[in-house]
């Protein structure tokens, strides 16, 4: 990893930062996608033009993927692919005026490289870099100690469980509880610091965990579709992350078969 490239990653993440706490008092001009609970506002648009733009004029070979549609287009990895959401969880940005970030993720032929989770309101800079180690604000971070399900939280929607989706009930009777934050950011935060050991969701895009799952690679953590097929950075679908000791408990509940 370029370290020169990490740190001009660093400096864009508190620029674009800086710029979204600035906008909060301003008019966000909101506008509707496919329904009323998702969002975008000329922030979102503004903070992925300045991101490829600063790409584009540093590293002209690398590829990117924005959720505002930078880079829909491609049909593969090949070379070094930057896939990055400037607002993800933009519903709370509008809404509640935090738990929002920006996440990118760098990765060189399909592998992962480096990933960045900046928690904006905060100022906490969760990131991890192929070969160095997982960091928050610089200081190392290392998997919690967790031995089964039934000794943490889980994260997932309401959603999910009321409709029972991947026998969720199960789910959450054999954990602690569940949490929820509207903010894919938020929620593989929550299992990078340990807070839960397990992340649910049922639609994610390739922006929404790129980052994390370099980060939660090299903590050893594990993911997949919940059917187990891997992550494809290419399409969305739904998606399991979880400590390695719950995963294949994890896998058990929300895979066995229909009463």
């Amino acid at each position: 990893m370029d370290f020169q490239l990490h740190q001009r990653v660093i400096s864009w993440l508190k620029i674009a930062g800086d710029s979204l706490k600035d906008s909060l008092t301003s008019d966000l001009a909101v506008e509707e996608k496919t329904q009323p609970n998702d969002l975008v506002t000329r922030m979102d648009r503004e903070i992925e033009a300045y991101f490829v733009h600063k790409i584009e004029t540093y590293y002209p070979d690398h590829k990117v993927i924005g959720e505002e549609g930078k880079g829909h287009e491609l049909s593969d990895l090949a070379g070094t692919v930057w896939i990055l959401d400037p607002i993800d969880g933009t519903l709370n940005f509008v809404k509640q005026g935090r738990i929002f970030g920006i996440m990118i993720g760098i990765y060189q032929d399909g592998q992962p490289l480096a990933g960045y989770i900046y928690d904006v309101m905060h100022d906490d800079l969760y990131y991890g870099i192929k070969g160095i180690g997982v960091f928050c604000n610089e200081r190392p971070i290392q998997a919690r100690e967790v031995s089964t399900l039934s000794q943490s939280l889980i994260i997932t929607s309401g959603s999910i469980l009321m409709r029972n989706d991947y026998h969720s009930h199960q789910l959450l009777t054999q954990s602690l509880g569940s949490r929820s934050y509207g903010c894919a950011a938020y929620e593989l935060i929550a299992v990078i610091r340990g807070e839960a050991a397990c992340y649910l969701s049922k639609r994610l895009m390739p922006w929404d965990v790129a980052a994390g799952m370099v980060i939660l690679d090299l903590m050893g953590y594990r993911y997949s579709r919940p059917n187990g097929d891997p992550i494809n950075l290419l399409e969305g679908g739904p998606a399991v992350f979880a400590h390695p000791n719950v995963y294949e408990e994890v896998m058990t509940i929300i895979n066995q078969p229909e009463n």
